[in-house]
């Protein structure tokens, strides 16, 4: 079988043909896409656009990323505990992380529980490292699992109470439960 040998004339015609259709699936297809550029307008009424956005997000680097043992992070917080409620306010530490804390309250007493969840834990399983009703609070926790680990305030009285929370530690926060 033989092949026939294309002329001059039908490559460059052929090689222009594909260039065109290269810049036009570019324009069209390719920049709204990947990079969100949309010139033609042809991008956004495909819905290709949005491909861009979610692409942005999944690569921008998050806390869960990162080895969580090298991140010292110290943060303070100030809740309101409503009138009679409570509120939870947690964080996720690895087993052996250390948690430094600090917290007091506008001068009101509050009831709490310092405590701690097992990551993955379903049986709704807890265990308690300090409770007591106080004005303020400090120390230090050494986690004896992975899991989320912070306090429960509850508010007793009338009126809303202000509390600020001061740590220290290798951890992330998932703050307001």
């Amino acid at each position: 079988m033989e092949h026939p040998i294309q002329s001059l004339a039908s490559l460059v015609k052929a090689s222009i043909i594909a260039s065109i259709l290269a810049a036009i699936i570019l324009l069209t297809v390719v920049l709204p896409a990947e990079y969100g550029i949309d010139p033609t307008g042809f991008g956004k009424a495909m819905g290709l656009t949005v491909m861009a956005e979610n692409a942005e997000q999944a690569v921008k680097p998050t806390l869960g990323s990162c080895d969580e043992r090298t991140l010292l992070r110290e943060d303070t917080v100030k809740l309101t505990i409503p009138a009679n409620s409570g509120l939870e306010y947690k964080f996720y530490l690895e087993k052996d992380a250390v948690l430094e804390y600090s917290w007091q309250t506008d001068g009101a007493m509050l009831y709490f529980d310092f405590h701690g969840e097992p990551q993955g834990d379903t049986t709704g399983y807890f265990k308690s490292y300090k409770e007591a009703t106080a004005d303020k609070g400090n120390g230090s926790k050494s986690v004896p699992f992975n899991g989320s680990h912070g306090w429960y305030w509850k508010n007793e009285s009338g009126k809303p109470i202000e509390v600020s929370l001061k740590t220290k530690g290798n951890y992330q926060v998932i703050g307001l439960r």
